[in-house]
């Protein structure tokens, strides 16, 4: 009974360290992957437009009272003529009033008061049309000490969702390639890294590390590469 025991133990003692033998091995076995780096990029229009002008009114070492009332007359002329076109507004901000001191020759010889002033809306023509020929506030008196066009897309997130799953296809294709001569297969995923997304106007060549939004143009170019390993079989 005792021999019939110690058998079955030392058989059971084989079996458990051929088992352990395997596991070990495999464990020591390196898996093979490929790495490649996908690439997508599409264009698109914005739908939304920031223009963003500046009043300013300059006065002497004892004017900034006088300034002040200046800058409201001025504040309330370009509220009436932008009312007059009719172009629709999502927003409409209105800072606050900065006063600098100037200086000549002779030292300090006065002060500049400036307010800037942003408009958003998605009528990207008429806005553009006004910012480029400002007619009708030069009419009214009206100067702008700056005037910038800033354009965006309330739909950039979707786009970088989307272009996301292009590049990692993109990737995906590639795997293949690159294995297409052997007897691997490209089997799953591994792992995946976004690189920065890069904004700019169409057939622009400008790139950055740390990305880059280009917001000049109404029509843009967005894009960006995934680095992807995927296992083989």
């Amino acid at each position: 009974m005792k021999n019939s025991t110690a058998v079955i133990l030392g058989i059971f003692m084989v079996l458990a360290f051929g088992l352990f033998g395997v596991f070990f091995k495999q464990s020591r076995q390196q898996q093979q992957t490929v790495k490649v780096v996908g690439y997508a990029t599409h264009e698109f229009e914005s739908n939304v437009v920031k223009w963003t002008v500046s009043l300013s009114q300059r006065v002497s070492m004892s004017g900034t009272e006088e300034g002040y009332r200046l800058m409201a007359k001025k504040l309330g002329t370009f509220k009436k003529v932008w009312e007059s076109t009719g172009i629709s507004t999502d927003e409409f901000k209105v800072f606050p009033i900065s006063v600098n001191r100037e200086y000549s020759n002779g030292g300090q010889s006065g002060y500049n008061l400036t307010q800037r002033i942003y408009i958003l809306s998605d009528d990207l023509k008429k806005i553009e049309e006004i910012a480029i020929d400002p007619a009708v506030f030069v009419n009214a008196g009206l100067a702008f000490d700056n005037s910038q066009m800033e354009f965006f897309s309330t739909e950039l997130e979707e786009i970088k969702k989307e272009l996301l799953g292009a590049a990692t296809q993109n990737a995906r294709e590639r795997a293949d390639l690159i294995v297409s001569t052997t007897d691997l297969k490209v089997d799953k995923l591994l792992s995946a890294r976004s690189g920065v997304f890069q904004i700019t106007e169409p057939y622009s060549t400008e790139v950055a590390g740390y990305g880059v939004h280009n917001t000049s143009s109404p029509t843009k170019n967005i894009k960006v590469t995934v680095s992807a390993e995927f296992s083989l079989k």
